[in-house]
């Protein structure tokens, strides 16, 4: 992935929702620990992932995994899918 201008780590759940959890710094495990814990309590699973730029952009930002959450039951593929259905981008084929 090249160079972000506003690269962000995010939480991204199966349903395509996300949450931010780091922008200036990497996330520790215990960050990691915590999100795991508020899927957990959600009944969702899903990635960590980096996400390239902000939704509030004109084109729609690459997200990128880095690693699942609580065994994820649907491709990563598919949850960038609903990602991006959910924040109106244009859905990529595969």
């Amino acid at each position: 992935m090249p160079a972000a201008p506003d690269p962000r780590w995010i939480l991204l759940a199966e349903t395509g929702d996300y949450s931010t959890i780091g922008r200036h710094r990497d996330p520790n495990e215990e960050d990691i620990a915590a999100a795991e814990a508020a899927l957990a309590h959600a009944g969702h699973s899903g990635w960590i992932a980096i996400m390239s730029s902000s939704v509030h952009t004109r084109t729609a930002p690459e997200v990128v995994m880095v690693r699942p959450l609580r065994n994820p039951g649907l491709t990563f593929d598919a949850a960038v899918q609903a990602f991006r259905k959910r924040a109106n981008f244009p859905t990529l084929k595969s």
